[in-house]
């Protein structure tokens, strides 16, 4: 079983993101909504993933994952957005990037990136 961290904005997503990784047999250690949080959090609760938003208030998500990767080079990062385009990030190395999901989500795009970033284990 796996710790994982869902960073979004929206409740729903929380919810949504939650049942999935659930379902497929892991845990969903915090929810942050913003970026900011993401990276206070993730220092204090070291998850094994994080599925973050792109777009969200305070701080960002490829400024959270700048900022955490900076400190933890072996932090695995799927990112949720709607816009889907790798490009619009603003990363400053893209190696802990698992995968890209576009929202809306599938159950299968949970598992999928769940198993890149441990190697289908």
């Amino acid at each position: 079983m796996k710790r994982i961290m869902i960073v979004d904005d929206s409740p729903m997503i929380h919810k949504l993101l939650k049942k999935e990784i659930e379902k497929l047999g892991h845990e969903v250690c915090y929810c942050a909504t913003n970026g900011q949080e993401a990276v206070e959090k993730y220092f204090e609760l070291k998850p094994d993933l994080i599925f973050m938003d792109v777009t969200m208030p305070v701080l960002e998500g490829d400024a959270a994952y700048n900022k955490i990767c900076e400190k933890d080079k072996s932090c695995k990062v799927v990112f949720l957005t709607a816009i889907g385009d790798k490009e619009l990030l603003n990363l400053n190395d893209t190696s802990n990037v698992v995968t890209i999901i576009k929202k809306p989500f599938k159950g299968e795009d949970i598992q999928n990136a769940i198993n890149m970033a441990f190697g289908g284990h």
